[in-house]
């Protein structure tokens, strides 16, 4: 067969394809994506890392990492993993992230943990600077004591 032949079975088979998609009905509009999936950030998403650290050494003593999504111009974070100083860390799956409310209607912003009892003080959080500068944090909490840090947000 000659390379002509090849590229005109080629196209008569994907036109087939093509008829037979529409012919039995999986040409039409996708199914429309449920409003809980909306929420989930993308693997490729924005990230912010923040990390609070213990009182004597300055060494880490529990970590945060969120996947940040836009929904409606308002963004969305969903907490990806944490990390503890003895060396636990809680890994979320995509379809079980919590879900962090954010306001930046107050300053500093914060974002607090769905069940409110941890809340993260965002001090000169700016949501269009992605990578590079560490910005400071502070973490409000029972069970952490109120402990400085600070987070930096990654590109998509």
């Amino acid at each position: 067969m000659t390379q002509r032949t090849l590229v005109l079975a080629a196209l008569a088979a994907t036109g087939s394809v093509a008829v037979a998609l529409v012919l039995l009905g999986g040409g039409g509009e996708p199914p429309a994506t449920p409003v809980a999936d909306i929420q989930r950030p993308s693997p490729r998403s924005p990230t912010l890392y923040c990390e609070f650290y213990n009182f004597v050494g300055r060494s880490p003593k529990v970590g945060f990492t969120f996947a940040i999504s836009d929904q409606d111009e308002r963004p969305v974070f969903a907490q990806v993993s944490q990390f503890e100083m003895d060396g636990t860390r809680a890994e979320f799956g995509s379809d079980a992230r919590p879900i962090w409310a954010f306001d930046d209607a107050q300053v500093p912003a914060t974002l607090t943990s769905p069940d409110g009892a941890i809340v993260i003080n965002l001090y000169a959080y700016d949501r269009t600077k992605s990578g590079g500068a560490w910005f400071e944090a502070g973490l409000r909490s029972v069970q952490y004591l109120n402990l400085d840090g600070k987070c930096r947000q990654g590109a998509a």
